[in-house]
């Protein structure tokens, strides 16, 4: 990784943590994060499926599911193809609060991007849009 991209992810990592905390969110792990948005963007998943996902062991991913199915956020569902395996998915109060947290960081992104000249701004676009499919072909 070069030393931009790593900057890069350092000031998004720095912004994320500058956003309002979510009063109605409870307090989540960064497991119980990634979970929750695997669930949010791919699911319903089986757990092992998860686990890869958000790169942990099942046993992490399990716990995570634990907290996220207490909080509200997930539910687990029966999976139609293996009656013993269960799916994890996103409830609609899970759905909100991804959409919302995702919502608050494009907005705080588009303050950066204002600095950026129209021009410059429109080339940053195609080449997130190059970039983006590239690692949706991988």
């Amino acid at each position: 990784m070069t030393a931009h991209a790593r900057r890069l992810l350092g000031e998004i990592e720095a912004l994320v943590r500058q956003l309002p905390a979510n009063d109605d969110a409870p307090p989540a792990t960064m497991s119980q994060k990634l979970a929750l948005t695997a669930i949010a963007d791919a699911g319903p998943l089986r757990l092992g499926a998860l686990a890869d996902r958000i790169a942990t062991t099942d046993a992490t991913a399990s716990r995570a599911v634990d907290a996220l199915v207490g909080a509200g956020l997930a539910d687990r569902l029966e999976d139609v193809d293996d009656r013993r395996a269960v799916r994890i998915a996103v409830t609609p109060q899970g759905r909100r609060l991804v959409d919302r947290r995702r919502a608050e960081i494009a907005k705080a992104l588009e303050r950066g991007l204002r600095e950026v000249p129209a021009a410059e701004r429109d080339r940053l676009v195609a080449l997130l849009e190059q970039l983006n499919a590239g690692l949706r072909a991988r």
